[in-house]
């Protein structure tokens, strides 16, 4: 196993209180596998990544938990040591390129500079391994296009060369957090595609973390299902799209523009808003929201246990209490 986390809980201490963004995580990946972290703007996806690159800054604290890397518990080591882990041994493709890249220095400075600060390279040979990169990516001209600077890019090669800094040091864990955001369904399908070649090129595993259920199934094998910090559903691909459980699931893949829709068809929305996670309520954090509420989700929290034909696919809902049968009838299919 490549990567194990364990119950990982980070917060936020903010003058108000304190902002649970992750409250108890845990999955796993192994070497060469890709996985998919999937939810809502600030259910905690960006935060676990973070947490596992050791980016964690005041107000935010990780408090409890353990991220096993290749053996070793990275929330245990050291800057130091996290330093030269952060960028060699896992690379990371940040939400948006042109933030991401410095506006004042060229491409290949940028790249050669990963390798310089890692793996002491310089000169002619950083520079040559800079253009097989670029190339390696899909850029053309690379060695050209080394001595431009960001904004001479389109946002879709912006990604690509994202890409390119993370994949320097051939990495065994890249963490892609929402590596398609703005780039339009094109370019998206061309991103996704290339990260989906460069992981059989390379071996190695993926960490794909989005609100969009629609570049999931092009790349991982297993999905996470993200809710007010707290992993609600988990399976794998065909489980999660076919057979999902949880209602807030079914919510996710009903908002997906389907091909065989008809035309004008309206996209369905998920009513109603997050909750606090400053004063988060008891029960399951998506009862407010849930048409299919029982007393016990507003008073309980479910646990995240194996569903009744699929120990690989869990899910955290009173739905699937055997006791609950009677009030769910036949809207256990889920949505597909």
């Amino acid at each position: 196993m490549l990567l194990a986390v364990n119950d990982l809980r980070t917060s936020f201490f903010t003058y108000a209180g304190e902002v649970k963004a992750v409250d108890g995580v845990s999955f796993s990946l192994d070497e060469g596998e890709a996985v998919a972290l999937v939810g809502e703007s600030g259910c905690g996806k960006s935060v676990t990544a973070l947490s596992i690159m050791g980016l964690i800054n005041p107000p935010g604290k990780i408090l409890s938990g353990s991220i096993v890397f290749n053996g070793r518990d990275l929330i245990r080591l050291s800057e130091r040591e996290l330093r030269h882990i952060r960028g060699n041994e896992i690379g990371m493709i940040f939400q948006d390129p042109m933030t991401s890249l410095n506006p004042v220095l060229s491409i290949g400075t940028q790249i050669i500079e990963v390798r310089r600060l890692h793996q002491g390279l310089r000169g002619r040979v950083a520079r040559q391994r800079a253009v097989e990169l670029l190339s390696m990516v899909g850029i053309p001209s690379p060695g050209e296009r080394l001595r431009q600077y960001p904004h001479q890019f389109s946002g879709g090669m912006r990604q690509r060369v994202m890409i390119a800094m993370a994949l320097a040091c051939q990495p065994k864990l890249l963490i892609a957090d929402e590596p398609t955001t703005a780039l339009d369904v094109t370019i998206q399908a061309q991103i996704i595609e290339l990260m989906k070649e460069l992981q059989a090129q390379l071996g190695m595993a993926i960490i794909l973390i989005t609100h969009d259920l629609g570049v999931v199934a092009g790349l991982a094998k297993k999905v996470y299902v993200m809710y007010a910090g707290r992993i609600v559903e988990s399976g794998s691909v065909d489980r999660i799209y076919y057979h999902a459980r949880h209602p807030y699931t079914w919510g996710l893949l009903a908002s997906v523009p389907r091909l065989d829709d008809k035309p004008k068809k309206r996209l369905v929305p998920i009513q109603g808003q997050p909750p606090d996670l400053l004063a988060p309520p008891p029960g399951c954090a998506f009862a407010s929201r849930c048409r299919y509420a029982m007393r016990i989700c507003v008073q309980e929290n479910p646990a995240l246990l194996p569903s009744s034909d699929d120990a690989e696919h869990r899910v955290a809902c009173w739905r699937e209490d055997p006791e609950a049968a009677a009030f769910i009838g036949a809207s256990r299919g889920g949505v597909a």
